[in-house]
């Protein structure tokens, strides 16, 4: 007699933020929850990565087309997914801003928010040169070649956020350069121009939650705003 099988169905939903698409998930189960825990143990960035787009799309019914998320969907989406999984709720430790004495806080996941702003991703640079900006997915910041200094990191997620270049006879798609061809263009903006571009990186949704606590040594007030995925697990 064949074991039952639990567990199958997907029981909530949730809408990715960038495409506003409602899609159904079910709990991580045991067998996605190793991987994760193999994952984490290994201290490989990318094996981390990779793990946690895996088991959205293990998770959510019909998968995700993983090539299409943003990096602020997969931090969304893994959130709301460990909720329902391990927990609404997580214990994080917060260093207090006045002595910097660490802090127990108790957040709820679930009220951890995105906010997509209203976002211009055509950036006009003068001269009748226009730039069309993307946010960058997921896969290509998993791909890309983080371990060198602050500067190079901000470049290539730059790089990674131009999509095309628009010369008023003709649409340039980046895709059909190198890496080195669209480094050279970038670093031909003068200041005015590059800080265009620099606003539209800072200016890319992210998780965050406002959290509010007396410290428990100097029992000050502190009023916080924790984000990206890192700052609440």
């Amino acid at each position: 007699m064949a074991l039952p099988k639990i567990n199958a169905h997907p029981k909530y939903e949730m809408v990715i933020p960038s495409s506003k698409e409602k899609v159904r998930f079910r709990p991580f189960l045991v067998k996605e929850e190793k991987v994760l825990m193999i994952a984490m143990e290994s201290n490989d960035t990318n094996q981390m990565l990779h793990s946690i787009v895996d088991t959205l799309d293990a998770c959510i019914e019909d998968g995700v087309k993983k090539n299409k998320l943003t990096t602020f969907d997969v931090e969304y989406m893994f959130t709301k997914l460990r909720a329902k999984s391990v927990g609404e709720t997580s214990k994080l430790g917060v260093n207090c801003e006045h002595c910097d004495e660490q802090n127990e806080v108790v957040i709820n996941v679930e009220e951890i928010g995105i906010t997509i702003p209203e976002t211009d991703f055509m950036l006009d640079l003068g001269d009748n040169i226009i730039v069309e900006m993307q946010w960058p997915t997921y896969s290509t910041v998993v791909e890309m070649d983080l371990g060198g200094s602050e500067t190079d990191q901000a470049f290539a997620i730059m790089r990674a956020s131009l999509a095309a270049v628009h010369t008023g006879e003709e649409r340039i798609d980046l895709k059909g350069e190198t890496e080195a061809e669209i480094q050279d263009f970038l670093e031909s903006m003068n200041r005015s121009q590059f800080e265009k571009l620099q606003n539209f990186i800072s200016g890319m949704p992210a998780l965050s939650h406002d959290v509010v606590f007396n410290c428990s040594k100097c029992e000050k007030e502190n009023k916080q705003v924790l984000q990206g995925m890192q700052s609440f697990f």
